[in-house]
């Protein structure tokens, strides 16, 4: 890793689908107010310009808030030199994808399409084929979305291909509240990795959100948690606590990798 230390930001809000352009106006907002704390990378959540759900108004407004949703991520990034990372529905020639985008500074557009659908997903939007990691500012992260935080084999590919932090976009229901606060400290434990969280909030007409987004450490601590409140949060990430994590044995450190039994597992 170029760097030993990274900031990263958090966005949790709720996204109404019912005002696609004021979601994109306090996404915006609450960006500009991480950059004036040196963020590096700031994560938003699932579906956050258009609200989360699979109803034909949510869909439509997927496709009209695509082009100005890219195209202001991309001149915010530029601007203030951070890479922004959130949940989107997109449209790619005749399929539908719950994505997320990843824009860093003065690039193109990345997504990862969400491969593991949930409920109603699998009804509108085409899953993902591939696994999604990439690299900014020496650092590399690994993309997962929402539900795909129950799958530990999708963490751990990522963390494989090289990841040092695992960034999840989430629209996730309170009712599942146990899943979401064992998986991701959980995710994070196991694979010796930061993990970023970032939760949409309040309640809509499919379900109430759990919110709760958070920066959890490769031991399992809580960094930085957001709780029920709109609004940021970050966390300045130590990243030799990765390798002390997954390679030693002492005080509260687990060496998983060091101990990983490879051969066991072809």
């Amino acid at each position: 890793m170029a760097k030993n230390k990274i900031r990263v930001g958090i966005v949790q809000f709720f996204s109404d689908p019912k005002n696609p352009g004021e979601n994109l106006e306090k996404a915006v907002t609450y960006i500009e107010l991480l950059t004036e704390k040196s963020i590096d990378l700031i994560l938003l959540p699932e579906m956050f310009n258009t609200g989360y759900g699979t109803s034909e108004e949510v869909l439509n407004n997927a496709v009209e808030m695509y082009d100005e949703t890219i195209e202001t991520l991309s001149a915010v990034a530029d601007f203030n030199d951070v890479a922004i990372v959130g949940g989107i529905a997109r449209k790619a020639g005749k399929d539908l994808y719950n994505s997320t985008v990843v824009m860093l500074p003065y690039n193109d557009p990345l997504f990862y399409d969400k491969t593991h659908l949930f409920r109603k997903e699998k009804e509108v939007f085409k899953p993902g084929k591939t696994l999604f990691t990439f690299s900014y500012s020496g650092v590399n992260f690994g993309v997962l979305m929402c539900y795909e935080i129950g799958f530990p084999e999708v963490s751990r590919t990522l963390v494989k291909k090289g990841a040092h932090i695992l960034l999840v976009p989430f629209a996730f229901g309170r009712e599942r509240e146990l899943i979401y606060e064992t998986t991701t400290r959980a995710r994070a434990i196991e694979n010796g990795a930061f993990l970023v969280t970032a939760s949409q909030i309040g309640k809509s007409s499919e379900m109430e959100f759990i919110g709760r987004s958070r920066i959890v450490s490769p031991g399992g601590r809580l960094l930085a948690d957001a709780g029920n409140a709109e609004g940021i949060i970050w966390a300045e990430l130590n990243l030799s606590e990765i390798d002390t994590y997954r390679y030693t044995e002492k005080g509260d450190s687990h060496g998983y990798f060091a101990n990983f039994r490879e051969d066991l597992y072809e």
